[in-house]
Protein backbone atom coordinates (compact mmCIF):
# COMPACT_ATOMS: atom_id res chain seq x y z
CA UNK A 1 0.00 0.00 0.00
CA UNK A 2 2.80 2.44 0.60
CA UNK A 3 5.16 1.88 -2.17
CA UNK A 4 1.26 2.11 -4.10
CA UNK A 5 0.84 5.34 -2.70
CA UNK A 6 4.12 6.40 -2.90
CA UNK A 7 4.22 5.86 -6.82
CA UNK A 8 1.02 7.51 -7.58
CA UNK A 9 2.80 10.30 -6.03
CA UNK A 10 5.76 10.33 -8.62
CA UNK A 11 3.11 9.80 -11.34
CA UNK A 12 1.40 13.01 -9.84
CA UNK A 13 4.49 15.24 -9.81
CA UNK A 14 6.08 14.11 -13.21
CA UNK A 15 2.78 14.82 -14.64
CA UNK A 16 2.83 18.42 -12.98
CA UNK A 17 6.16 18.60 -14.34
CA UNK A 18 5.19 17.97 -17.59
CA UNK A 19 2.23 20.21 -17.46
CA UNK A 20 4.65 23.08 -16.40
CA UNK A 21 7.31 22.71 -19.04
CA UNK A 22 4.49 22.90 -21.61
CA UNK A 23 3.30 25.77 -20.60
CA UNK A 24 6.72 27.09 -20.33
CA UNK A 25 7.14 25.76 -23.95
CA UNK A 26 4.26 27.97 -25.19
CA UNK A 27 5.32 31.13 -23.45
CA UNK A 28 8.76 30.47 -25.18
CA UNK A 29 6.87 30.48 -28.14
CA UNK A 30 4.50 33.50 -27.79
CA UNK A 31 7.82 35.90 -26.44
CA UNK A 32 9.16 34.31 -30.09
CA UNK A 33 6.40 35.11 -32.02
CA UNK A 34 5.78 38.74 -30.38
CA UNK A 35 9.29 39.89 -31.11
CA UNK A 36 9.26 38.57 -34.69
CA UNK A 37 6.03 41.02 -34.90
CA UNK A 38 8.06 43.47 -32.78
CA UNK A 39 10.47 43.45 -36.02
CA UNK A 40 7.93 44.44 -38.47
CA UNK A 41 8.63 47.87 -38.18
CA UNK A 42 11.96 47.50 -38.52
CA UNK A 43 12.34 45.83 -41.78
CA UNK A 44 9.74 48.60 -42.69
CA UNK A 45 12.14 51.05 -42.34
CA UNK A 46 15.04 49.71 -43.95
CA UNK A 47 13.06 48.97 -47.13
CA UNK A 48 11.54 52.74 -46.84
CA UNK A 49 15.37 53.66 -47.73
CA UNK A 50 15.38 52.26 -51.30
CA UNK A 51 12.43 54.57 -52.03
CA UNK A 52 9.61 51.95 -52.01
CA UNK A 53 6.14 53.25 -50.96
CA UNK A 54 4.52 51.85 -48.19
CA UNK A 55 1.19 50.83 -50.36
CA UNK A 56 3.37 48.87 -52.72
CA UNK A 57 5.62 47.11 -49.67
CA UNK A 58 2.57 45.71 -48.78
CA UNK A 59 0.76 44.99 -52.03
CA UNK A 60 4.03 42.67 -52.55
CA UNK A 61 4.32 41.27 -48.98
CA UNK A 62 1.06 40.09 -49.22
CA UNK A 63 1.60 38.15 -52.86
CA UNK A 64 4.82 36.65 -51.58
CA UNK A 65 2.84 35.86 -48.94
CA UNK A 66 -0.40 34.66 -50.62
CA UNK A 67 2.31 32.66 -53.08
CA UNK A 68 4.09 31.13 -50.07
CA UNK A 69 1.26 29.59 -48.18
CA UNK A 70 -0.54 28.77 -50.91
CA UNK A 71 2.06 26.39 -52.27
CA UNK A 72 2.67 24.73 -48.83
CA UNK A 73 -1.10 24.40 -48.45
CA UNK A 74 -1.80 22.42 -51.95
CA UNK A 75 1.10 20.18 -50.93
CA UNK A 76 0.07 19.66 -47.68
CA UNK A 77 -3.21 20.54 -46.95
CA UNK A 78 -5.65 21.10 -49.63
CA UNK A 79 -8.82 20.33 -47.39
CA UNK A 80 -7.64 24.37 -46.08
CA UNK A 81 -8.72 25.83 -49.38
CA UNK A 82 -11.83 25.18 -49.87
CA UNK A 83 -14.72 27.70 -48.57
CA UNK A 84 -18.42 27.67 -48.39
CA UNK A 85 -20.52 30.23 -50.75
CA UNK A 86 -22.25 31.77 -47.46
CA UNK A 87 -18.74 32.90 -46.45
CA UNK A 88 -17.62 34.44 -49.54
CA UNK A 89 -18.70 38.30 -48.55
CA UNK A 90 -17.39 38.04 -45.28
CA UNK A 91 -13.88 36.71 -46.96
CA UNK A 92 -14.15 39.99 -49.28
CA UNK A 93 -14.81 42.49 -46.41
CA UNK A 94 -11.86 40.52 -44.19
CA UNK A 95 -9.20 40.58 -47.64
CA UNK A 96 -10.30 44.21 -48.25
CA UNK A 97 -10.40 46.20 -45.10
CA UNK A 98 -9.59 43.91 -42.21
CA UNK A 99 -6.15 42.95 -44.13
CA UNK A 100 -5.08 45.27 -47.17
CA UNK A 101 -6.47 48.44 -45.87
CA UNK A 102 -5.69 47.88 -41.90
CA UNK A 103 -2.00 46.77 -43.06
CA UNK A 104 -1.91 49.73 -45.37
CA UNK A 105 -2.70 51.70 -42.40
CA UNK A 106 0.14 50.52 -40.58
CA UNK A 107 2.96 50.38 -42.51
CA UNK A 108 1.96 54.17 -43.50
CA UNK A 109 1.87 54.89 -39.80
CA UNK A 110 5.65 53.51 -39.89
CA UNK A 111 6.53 56.17 -42.86
CA UNK A 112 4.79 59.00 -40.73
CA UNK A 113 5.84 58.57 -37.52
CA UNK A 114 8.47 55.55 -36.11
CA UNK A 115 8.11 51.97 -35.11
CA UNK A 116 7.26 52.65 -31.94
CA UNK A 117 4.83 54.89 -32.06
CA UNK A 118 2.68 52.58 -34.81
CA UNK A 119 3.12 49.43 -32.63
CA UNK A 120 1.64 51.72 -29.81
CA UNK A 121 -0.98 53.14 -31.20
CA UNK A 122 -2.34 49.86 -33.12
CA UNK A 123 -2.18 48.11 -29.58
CA UNK A 124 -4.48 50.18 -28.76
CA UNK A 125 -7.46 48.03 -30.12
CA UNK A 126 -8.50 46.25 -27.40
CA UNK A 127 -10.23 49.21 -26.31
CA UNK A 128 -11.94 49.65 -29.62
CA UNK A 129 -12.88 46.28 -28.90
CA UNK A 130 -14.25 47.19 -25.54
CA UNK A 131 -16.00 49.94 -26.61
CA UNK A 132 -17.43 47.85 -29.71
CA UNK A 133 -19.16 45.37 -27.06
CA UNK A 134 -20.24 48.43 -24.82
CA UNK A 135 -22.51 50.02 -27.89
CA UNK A 136 -23.21 47.00 -30.08
CA UNK A 137 -23.43 43.88 -27.91
CA UNK A 138 -24.73 45.81 -24.90
CA UNK A 139 -21.92 43.99 -22.32
CA UNK A 140 -22.01 46.19 -19.10
CA UNK A 141 -19.10 48.64 -18.40
CA UNK A 142 -17.04 47.40 -15.73
CA UNK A 143 -15.42 50.38 -13.92
CA UNK A 144 -11.79 48.04 -14.67
CA UNK A 145 -12.40 48.90 -18.12
CA UNK A 146 -12.62 52.67 -17.27
CA UNK A 147 -9.40 52.76 -15.85
CA UNK A 148 -7.66 50.33 -18.37
CA UNK A 149 -9.26 52.56 -21.12
CA UNK A 150 -7.65 56.04 -19.47
CA UNK A 151 -4.41 54.58 -18.68
CA UNK A 152 -4.16 53.13 -22.44
CA UNK A 153 -4.93 56.68 -23.94
CA UNK A 154 -2.75 58.10 -20.80
CA UNK A 155 -0.10 56.30 -22.54
CA UNK A 156 -0.72 56.70 -26.24
CA UNK A 157 -1.08 60.43 -25.42
CA UNK A 158 2.91 60.56 -24.15
CA UNK A 159 3.96 58.47 -26.90
CA UNK A 160 2.74 60.69 -29.75
CA UNK A 161 3.87 63.37 -27.48
CA UNK A 162 0.91 65.17 -27.39
CA UNK A 163 2.89 67.88 -24.88
CA UNK A 164 4.50 69.41 -27.57
CA UNK A 165 2.56 70.45 -30.03
CA UNK A 166 5.48 70.94 -32.93
CA UNK A 167 5.33 67.25 -32.67
CA UNK A 168 2.14 66.76 -32.46
CA UNK A 169 1.54 68.41 -35.50
CA UNK A 170 4.52 66.70 -37.76
CA UNK A 171 3.18 63.35 -36.60
CA UNK A 172 -0.66 64.01 -36.91
CA UNK A 173 -1.22 61.95 -40.32
CA UNK A 174 0.82 59.39 -38.98
CA UNK A 175 -1.03 58.86 -35.56
CA UNK A 176 -4.40 59.44 -37.54
CA UNK A 177 -3.05 56.29 -39.96
CA UNK A 178 -1.77 54.05 -36.72
CA UNK A 179 -5.35 54.68 -34.82
CA UNK A 180 -7.32 53.62 -38.46
CA UNK A 181 -5.12 50.42 -38.50
CA UNK A 182 -6.30 49.94 -34.66
CA UNK A 183 -9.75 50.04 -35.44
CA UNK A 184 -9.55 48.38 -38.88
CA UNK A 185 -7.91 45.63 -36.68
CA UNK A 186 -11.07 45.26 -34.67
CA UNK A 187 -12.66 44.52 -37.29
CA UNK A 188 -10.33 41.39 -38.11
CA UNK A 189 -10.95 40.54 -34.77
CA UNK A 190 -14.64 40.33 -35.10
CA UNK A 191 -14.81 38.42 -38.54
CA UNK A 192 -11.98 35.94 -37.70
CA UNK A 193 -13.60 35.77 -34.27
CA UNK A 194 -16.84 34.54 -36.15
CA UNK A 195 -15.14 32.10 -39.26
CA UNK A 196 -12.59 30.79 -37.26
CA UNK A 197 -15.26 28.31 -36.12
CA UNK A 198 -15.59 26.86 -39.75
CA UNK A 199 -11.88 27.42 -40.87
CA UNK A 200 -8.64 26.97 -39.63
CA UNK A 201 -5.91 29.85 -39.59
CA UNK A 202 -4.47 29.29 -42.42
CA UNK A 203 -7.47 29.22 -44.78
CA UNK A 204 -8.03 32.99 -43.62
CA UNK A 205 -5.08 33.98 -43.64
CA UNK A 206 -4.39 32.58 -47.42
CA UNK A 207 -7.49 34.23 -48.53
CA UNK A 208 -6.96 37.16 -46.47
CA UNK A 209 -3.60 37.70 -48.02
CA UNK A 210 -5.16 36.93 -51.31
CA UNK A 211 -8.19 39.09 -51.61
CA UNK A 212 -5.56 42.36 -50.17
CA UNK A 213 -3.27 41.43 -52.54
CA UNK A 214 -5.94 41.69 -55.42
CA UNK A 215 -6.98 44.47 -54.16
CA UNK A 216 -3.35 46.43 -53.94
CA UNK A 217 -2.40 44.81 -57.29
CA UNK A 218 -2.98 48.57 -59.24
CA UNK A 219 -0.76 50.54 -57.05
CA UNK A 220 2.08 47.27 -58.11
CA UNK A 221 1.20 47.82 -61.97
CA UNK A 222 0.97 51.34 -61.63
CA UNK A 223 4.44 51.41 -60.32
CA UNK A 224 5.52 48.51 -62.63
CA UNK A 225 8.76 50.46 -64.04
CA UNK A 226 9.63 51.12 -60.16
CA UNK A 227 9.21 47.23 -59.00
CA UNK A 228 10.86 45.53 -61.61
CA UNK A 229 14.55 47.45 -61.27
CA UNK A 230 14.28 46.80 -57.25
CA UNK A 231 17.54 45.76 -55.76
CA UNK A 232 18.39 42.17 -54.65
CA UNK A 233 18.40 43.67 -50.87
CA UNK A 234 14.66 45.10 -51.40
CA UNK A 235 13.36 41.68 -52.43
CA UNK A 236 15.30 39.87 -49.34
CA UNK A 237 13.66 42.63 -47.19
CA UNK A 238 10.08 41.99 -48.38
CA UNK A 239 10.17 38.35 -48.48
CA UNK A 240 11.43 39.00 -44.90
CA UNK A 241 8.56 40.59 -44.21
CA UNK A 242 6.31 38.22 -45.53
CA UNK A 243 7.85 34.92 -44.07
CA UNK A 244 8.74 35.83 -40.46
CA UNK A 245 7.14 38.72 -38.69
CA UNK A 246 4.15 37.43 -40.68
CA UNK A 247 3.90 33.54 -41.57
CA UNK A 248 6.34 32.50 -39.20
CA UNK A 249 4.89 34.62 -36.20
CA UNK A 250 1.80 33.04 -36.91
CA UNK A 251 3.09 29.45 -36.67
CA UNK A 252 4.89 30.22 -33.42
CA UNK A 253 1.87 32.04 -32.18
CA UNK A 254 -0.69 29.04 -33.04
CA UNK A 255 1.61 26.48 -31.83
CA UNK A 256 1.81 28.23 -28.40
CA UNK A 257 -1.68 28.26 -27.96
CA UNK A 258 -1.81 24.65 -27.59
CA UNK A 259 0.24 24.87 -24.24
CA UNK A 260 -1.29 27.86 -23.32
CA UNK A 261 -4.81 29.50 -22.85
CA UNK A 262 -5.63 32.36 -25.32
CA UNK A 263 -6.04 34.97 -22.45
CA UNK A 264 -2.16 34.53 -21.12
CA UNK A 265 -1.40 34.90 -24.74
CA UNK A 266 -2.77 37.79 -25.63
CA UNK A 267 -1.31 39.49 -22.14
CA UNK A 268 2.38 38.37 -23.41
CA UNK A 269 1.71 39.24 -26.87
CA UNK A 270 2.07 42.71 -25.61
CA UNK A 271 5.88 42.05 -25.73
CA UNK A 272 5.59 43.19 -29.18
CA UNK A 273 5.45 46.79 -29.26
CA UNK A 274 8.05 46.17 -26.33
CA UNK A 275 10.34 44.59 -28.67
CA UNK A 276 9.46 47.23 -31.37
CA UNK A 277 10.49 49.77 -28.83
CA UNK A 278 14.03 47.80 -28.07
CA UNK A 279 15.17 46.76 -31.71
CA UNK A 280 13.94 50.52 -32.91
CA UNK A 281 16.55 51.78 -30.60
CA UNK A 282 19.19 49.18 -31.48
CA UNK A 283 18.96 49.18 -34.96
CA UNK A 284 17.58 52.12 -36.85
CA UNK A 285 18.61 54.59 -33.84
CA UNK A 286 14.49 55.60 -32.45
CA UNK A 287 15.19 57.60 -29.45
CA UNK A 288 12.20 57.94 -26.94
CA UNK A 289 12.20 60.85 -24.26
CA UNK A 290 11.51 59.93 -20.95
CA UNK A 291 7.72 61.17 -21.13
CA UNK A 292 7.51 58.47 -24.11
CA UNK A 293 9.10 55.67 -22.01
CA UNK A 294 6.99 56.35 -18.79
CA UNK A 295 4.16 56.46 -21.60
CA UNK A 296 4.78 53.13 -23.07
CA UNK A 297 4.89 51.54 -19.70
CA UNK A 298 1.59 53.40 -18.46
CA UNK A 299 -0.48 52.10 -22.15
CA UNK A 300 1.26 48.72 -21.89
CA UNK A 301 -0.13 48.69 -18.30
CA UNK A 302 -4.02 49.87 -19.61
CA UNK A 303 -3.40 47.26 -22.52
CA UNK A 304 -2.82 43.88 -20.20
CA UNK A 305 -5.77 45.22 -17.61
CA UNK A 306 -8.33 45.07 -20.62
CA UNK A 307 -6.93 41.88 -21.36
CA UNK A 308 -7.32 39.91 -18.14
CA UNK A 309 -10.53 41.86 -17.46
CA UNK A 310 -12.09 41.48 -20.80
CA UNK A 311 -14.13 38.06 -21.63
CA UNK A 312 -13.20 38.61 -25.18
Amino acid sequence: MVYEKESHRIVDSCVVLLNITSELRGYFLIVAASVLWGTMGILAKFSYEYGVQPATLIALRQIAGFTTLLVVLVLFDRRSLKVEKRDVALLLVLGVFAVSFQRVSYFYSISFTTATVAAILFYTYPVFVNVFAWFFLREKVAFGHLVAIVLTFLGVAFVVRVYDVAALRVNFVGILFGLACSLLFVLYFLLTKRLRSRYAGWTLTLYGDGIGALVLLPVVAVSYSEVVVFPVELWLLILAIAWFPSLLAYVLYSSALKFVRASKGSVLSVIEPLSAAVLSMVFIGERLELLQTLGIAVALAGVVLLFRKSKA
